[in-house]
């Protein structure tokens, strides 16, 4: 089947104006009543691939985890471009804290109900489903958090605790993955290296390509395609730290934040000026990412393959969202209160649990790897939409009311009104204003105007 007898790479070529298109205006509905673009983008690919034929997912199954993996590298450089260690310091224990119990029970539900009742007898799959839902996703999150205006501190505590989960989930699912290829008698090196290098080798890359960056960025970020070259930092800096085995996201928000924060280290590069991350480099670099981001949310509804689950598995999807959100809820409880982080903080941090972004990249590399993952998309794109119009059902429920007009801006209103009256009136129409003497100007027809003074 084709499209207006369209096929082939006109075809392709038509779809991905068509995502460009619909992932504007799902960004427009993300801004302005909250919905995450994340449904809109997926709903689109389900619509061109299962339901309609356009399209068949083999010729993409190799580059969507490309893309995914791409677009989530800028979206956590992006956030650490947004961390302020003036704001974030005091909130990371706390938020390390919240991040780790939050992935780890997710994790646990999640195998649980999917050994139990989605997929029984196949626990690597279970186990693989948990590992990568676990998570939040930094890509859903941190641009609503922006978005409902959230204190600086607090969206501080979102974005890295956004960012360590998306790490911690990227560690346990390569982890799972090394102990599946690791051959025999390798099985303990593989799962050391795997629990022992992404975090510390991802730090301590980040930090010096961010010092190497910020030394090229002091002469040269306002030169033609600056913006893009720091990108190549960012990409450079990805590949090199997963050589090493370290974390490549988790060093990308490290390159991030050291820009962001780039008073701090003005004496090791010895340098006098104040710095300041051009607003050109940030727009290339958001513009990137939602072309990759919006592709590729097209290609994971492209990928799912519709059938019914059954009534218990569907009953149990729903008891598996509704538990994630009990969950946080109680991490978020946990984990606030003291006093760094408010109490009124637990319900927004427990609220902002959508799955998106993250979750299909790891499964669309599983995908590749471990024969069966297909069985994985549909409760997992179940799971993600469940979360996020849970999130999305949340944030309206909590809106804050509109703030009151105040009223010296109203009785201005109110005088422009009458002056705008006023105007259109002929001068013997115009009514008596108080204070008399007021001089108002009156059109003759030969000469310039007579002022005449009104009683």
């Amino acid at each position: 089947m084709t499209l207006l007898s369209i096929s082939g790479t006109p075809l392709v070529v038509l779809l991905l104006g068509v995502t460009l298109l619909v992932g504007f205006g799902a960004d427009w509905l993300a801004h302005r009543f909250r919905v995450p673009d994340v449904l809109w983008l997926i709903a689109l690919g389900i619509v061109v691939g299962p339901l309609l034929g356009l399209l068949s997912p083999s010729p993409f199954l190799a580059l969507a985890p490309t893309l995914g993996v791409a677009t989530l590298i800028l979206i956590l450089f992006d956030a650490g471009l947004d961390l302020k260690l003036s704001v974030v310091r005091p909130l990371a224990g706390p938020a390390v804290a919240f991040a780790v119990v939050s992935y780890l029970g997710s994790t646990a539900l999640l195998f649980a109900v999917g050994d139990l009742f989605l997929f029984p007898g196949a626990t690597v799959l279970s186990l693989l489903f948990g590992t990568a839902l676990g998570c939040t996703s930094g890509a859903i999150v941190i641009p609503i958090a922006a978005r409902v205006g959230l204190p600086p501190g607090l969206r501080g505590v979102v974005q890295l605790e956004a960012a360590i989960e998306d790490a911690l989930a990227v560690v346990a699912v390569t982890t799972v993955l090394a102990l599946l290829a690791a051959p025999h008698g390798s099985v303990a090196l593989s799962l050391t290296a795997a629990l022992l290098l992404p975090f510390p080798v991802g730090i301590a890359l980040g930090l010096v390509a961010g010092l190497l960056c910020l030394f090229f960025l002091y002469d040269w970020q306002e030169r033609p395609f600056a913006a893009l070259a720091t990108l190549g930092f960012v990409f450079v800096l990805y590949a090199g730290a997963e050589a090493l085995g370290g974390s490549g996201i988790l060093a990308a928000l490290v390159m991030g934040a050291v820009l962001a924060n780039a008073e701090a280290f003005r004496p090791i590069l010895r340098q006098r000026r104040p710095f300041h991350v051009a607003a050109e480099l940030r727009k290339v670099e958001v513009e990137i990412a939602f072309v990759l981001r919006a592709f590729f949310l097209f290609l994971v509804g492209l990928f799912v393959s519709l059938s019914n689950p059954g009534l218990w598995a569907g009953l149990a999807i729903v008891g598996l969202v509704v538990g994630l959100f009990a969950l946080r809820l109680g991490a978020a409880r946990a984990a606030t209160g003291g006093p760094s982080l408010p109490k009124e903080w637990a319900a927004p941090l427990a609220g902002l649990c959508g799955r998106g972004l993250t979750s299909a990249v790891l499964l669309l590399v599983a995908l590749e790897k471990v024969p069966g993952v297909q069985r994985l998309l549909l409760p997992a794109l179940l799971v993600i939409v469940g979360t996020n119009v849970g999130m999305t059902v949340g944030l309206w429920a909590r809106a804050p009311p509109a703030p009151p007009e105040p009223a010296i801006a109203e009785t201005e209103r109110r005088w422009a009104a009458v002056a705008a009256q006023l105007v259109t009136l002929d001068a013997d129409e115009r009514p008596p204003l108080p204070g008399g003497g007021l001089r108002i100007p009156e059109p003759e027809r030969d000469g310039p105007p007579r002022v005449r003074s009104q009683a």
